[in-house]
C-alpha cells in the first residue's frame, strides 16, 4: 500500500502542476476568454476537452520524456542546489523509476490523441493539426532528431510555437477561426512563458553543461549575457500587452501591469545566485499565471472560477513537492567530503 501511495506522489509530482498551470492552462484559459469576448458560441465542455489534452501533452507525454531523457544524460542527477529547477525530481527520491515514466508518457499521448480526435470530430478538424503540433513538440522538444532541448534557441522555439498554439488552439475550438488579436495574445503570452523558461534554466547551467550529450540551452551558450536575453523576451511580453491594450481590449491591460511587473524581476534577479533565482523565478511564475488568468476573467467573467485551480494547487504543490524531496534536497545541500571531491 505504501508503495501505490509513493507511485501516485510521483505521478502527481511528475504531472509538475505549476508550469502546466503557467504554460498550457492559462495559454488555454486566455485564448478561450478571448473567443467568449469576441462572441464565440461558449463552449464549457470544448474548454474541459482542451485543458485535458493540455494536461496530457504537457503534463505527463512532455515532461515524461524529457525526465527520462535529463536522468540519462546526468544534468537531474547533479547535486546542484536547485529548488524549482532540475526536473520533477522523482526519479532522483525513489517514486518513479525511467520505465514507468515511459509507460505514462506512452498512456498519455494516446489519451491524448483519442482525445483530441473526439474534440475534432466535435469542433472542427482543424484541431487536429493543433493536437499534431502539440504531440510532435512535446516529443520532439527532447528526443532525436530535433532535440530542441538540448540545442540553443530552438527549445524556447518549440515552447513558444506549443504556447501560441495552446492560445490560439482554444481560440479556433470555440470560434471556428482564428483572428488578428487571438494571434497576438498567442504571441504575447509564449513570450512570457519563454522568458520564464529562460531564468528556469540558469541554476541548471552548469548541470546541463556537463551532461552527456551536451545540453547546450541557450543559457549554457549565452553564459554571462543569459539574462538579458530572458529580458528581451520579457520585454516582447510587455509589448505585445501594450499592444493588445491599445488594439484589442482595454482589458489587456492587467496582462501588461502583470508582465511588466515580471520584466522587473527578470531585470534585478542574479543568475547565479540560488536563492534569487528561486525567489524570482517563484515571483514571475505567480505574476504570468495572474496577468493570464486575471485578464481571462474580465474578458470573459465565466470564467472568473478559472482563476481557483491556480490560488489553490500551487501552495499545494509547493507544501507537497517540499514533503517528497526533502531529504533529496537536504543530502544535495551537505558538503561532499574533501576524499570524495579528490576522487
Amino acid at each position: 500500500m505504501a508503495g501505490v501511495r509513493r507511485a501516485l506522489l510521483g505521478l502527481w509530482l511528475e504531472i509538475r502542476i505549476i508550469p502546466v498551470l503557467l504554460w498550457s492552462y492559462t495559454a488555454i484559459t486566455l485564448g478561450t476568454a478571448l473567443a467568449w469576448r469576441d462572441g464565440g458560441s461558449i463552449s464549457v465542455p470544448g474548454y474541459l476537452a482542451a485543458l485535458a489534452v493540455g494536461l496530457l501533452l504537457q503534463g505527463l507525454v512532455a515532461h515524461c520524456v524529457n525526465e527520462i531523457a535529463d536522468w540519462r544524460s546526468g544534468t537531474d542527477r547533479d547535486p546542484s542546489p536547485r529548488v524549482i529547477s532540475g526536473g520533477s525530481k522523482v526519479i532522483a527520491s525513489g517514486l518513479l523509476g525511467p520505465r514507468a515514466l515511459a509507460v505514462i508518457g506512452a498512456t498519455a499521448a494516446v489519451a491524448a490523441a483519442v482525445l483530441g480526435l473526439i474534440a475534432a470530430m466535435t469542433w472542427g478538424w482543424i484541431l487536429v493539426v493543433y493536437g499534431l503540433a502539440g504531440l510532435a513538440g512535446a516529443v520532439f522538444y527532447t528526443l532525436p532528431p530535433l532535440r530542441a532541448a538540448y540545442r540553443p534557441f530552438t527549445g524556447e522555439a518549440v515552447a513558444f510555437a506549443c504556447i501560441w498554439g495552446c492560445t490560439t488552439g482554444a481560440y479556433v475550438l470555440q470560434r471556428g477561426e482564428l483572428s488578428g488579436g487571438a494571434a497576438l495574445a498567442g504571441i504575447t503570452y509564449a513570450a512570457s512563458c519563454v522568458a520564464m523558461l529562460m531564468m528556469h534554466h540558469y541554476l541548471d547551467r552548469v548541470p546541463d553543461s556537463r551532461a552527456f550529450p551536451p545540453k547546450t540551452t541557450t543559457i549554457v551558450l549565452l553564459a554571462g549575457a543569459g539574462r538579458r536575453y530572458a529580458v528581451l523576451w520579457a520585454s516582447i511580453a510587455v509589448a505585445g500587452a501594450i499592444a493588445l491594450t491599445a488594439l484589442v481590449d482595454s482589458r489587456f491591460l492587467v496582462a501588461a501591469i502583470g508582465f511588466a511587473l515580471a520584466l522587473a524581476l527578470h531585470c534585478a534577479v542574479a543568475p547565479d545566485d540560488p536563492e534569487s533565482v528561486t525567489r524570482s523565478e517563484l515571483g514571475v511564475i505567480i505574476l504570468g499565471m495572474a496577468a493570464g488568468l486575471a485578464t481571462s476573467a474580465t474578458l470573459a467573467p465565466e470564467l472568473v472560477w478559472a482563476l481557483v485551480p491556480a490560488v489553490v494547487l500551487v501552495p499545494l504543490e509547493l507544501v507537497l513537492s517540499g514533503a517528497a524531496h526533502r531529504d533529496l534536497m537536504a543530502a544535495r545541500a551537505r558538503p561532499v567530503p574533501a576524499v570524495q571531491r579528490r576522487s
